[in-house]
């Protein structure tokens, strides 16, 4: 499918423990990509709400190539499943492959230990198409998946291996759940860890929102708050995950642990209700990177790419410039793209 020079592909892809993932990959359809992209969504959403701002960083002359996933208890990977009588099931079937269908996995991810893992995969996986088309491969993650970006590179063990981070040319964490604006009682997040930890991991909680703190644009908040693949649950393991996970990287020893060789971009907007910007701010500020960015988007809520023109485009145009700057892209040219720490 192509539209404005883009094309989008869908594909099912047999990822980690021959669990089929859904995937989505948006590219320049007139040309090469400049640079390869892997995207990790955010808690209780999926990768189709990104196709008016992923279409925006494909386009010429952004040019990038983005390949998305639906992470495990999320979007189509989990809410509408592969089955056994699937096309692309009994394909890999005749094949010779051994595929383990989704059995009410829906909202249930298994927390970091089986998140990081996937991502690690797909990293691989995507640095080999990267390499293959002479491109560089960076990694990007929303929200909590913007969490999850930064505890990939931060972890003091596999997973990822010490290789892995090695293929990647760059990290950018948008909007990272690192502390919540309006944090959950610490009982509540103790309470929860210990369920979790009792066997309880896949028992789902409410996780209320309100929808009108994601961006100043009513219409993308609408479509979010009456699309069931965003409804506001999510297991005790995933949720204790998620937020102690992010808890820990508001920490000396997690800004240490970021590779001083790894460039790093960090963009929030400055009024999120949801995910606090100042601890995004301390991370950028503080981690160990020898390039690094942080990019405040002052008065701007949370889903800053949904927000009303021009935020989208400036946001995209940030991203590109520095992507490029880079990628070895010799058109960026912007300041901001080669900066080394800029407070905006």
């Amino acid at each position: 499918m192509s539209s404005a020079g883009v094309t989008v592909t869908e594909e099912w892809v047999l990822g980690p423990e021959n669990t089929p993932f859904y995937t989505k990959t948006w590219a320049p359809a007139t040309e090469e990509p400049k640079a390869c992209i892997l995207f990790v969504h955010g808690f209780a959403e999926h990768i189709a709400r990104y196709n008016a701002f992923f279409t925006l960083l494909a386009s010429p002359p952004s040019s990038l190539r983005i390949t998305a996933f639906d992470q495990r208890g999320h979007g189509r990977t989990s809410h509408t499943p592969l089955t056994a009588s699937s096309e692309q099931v009994q394909k890999w079937k005749a094949e010779g492959k051994h595929v383990k269908l989704e059995k009410n996995g829906k909202r249930r991810t298994g927390g970091w230990a089986k998140a990081l893992p996937d991502i690690e995969w797909f990293v691989k996986r995507e640095s080999e198409h990267a390499r293959s088309i002479g491109k560089k491969l960076f990694l990007h993650g929303f929200s909590m998946g913007g969490g999850q970006v930064l505890a990939f590179a931060t972890r003091p063990t596999a997973p990822p291996s010490k290789e892995t981070l090695k293929l990647l040319s760059g990290i950018i964490s948008g909007g990272p759940l690192i502390r919540q604006t309006k944090p959950a009682s610490i009982f509540q997040v103790k309470a929860g860890s210990f369920a979790a930890g009792l066997g309880l991991g896949n028992m789902l909680i409410p996780t209320p929102m309100d929808y009108s703190h994601l961006s100043h644009n009513p219409a993308t908040n609408d479509e979010c708050q009456s699309d069931p693949f965003c409804e506001q649950s999510g297991s005790l393991r995933g949720v204790a995950d998620m937020l102690n996970g992010g808890a820990s990287l508001d920490s000396t020893s997690a800004w240490e642990a970021w590779p001083k060789d790894l460039p790093l971009l960090v963009y929030h907007g400055g009024e999120d209700n949801i995910c606090d910007p100042a601890a995004a701010k301390r991370f950028g500020e503080n981690a160990a990177a020898q390039d690094k960015t942080v990019h405040i988007i002052e008065g701007m809520y949370h889903e800053v790419h949904n927000e009303l023109e021009p935020t989208p485009t400036d946001l995209a145009k940030t991203i590109t410039d520095w992507v490029h700057a880079r990628a070895g892209v010799v058109d960026a040219t912007s300041d901001a793209a080669n900066a080394g720490l800029s407070k905006l």
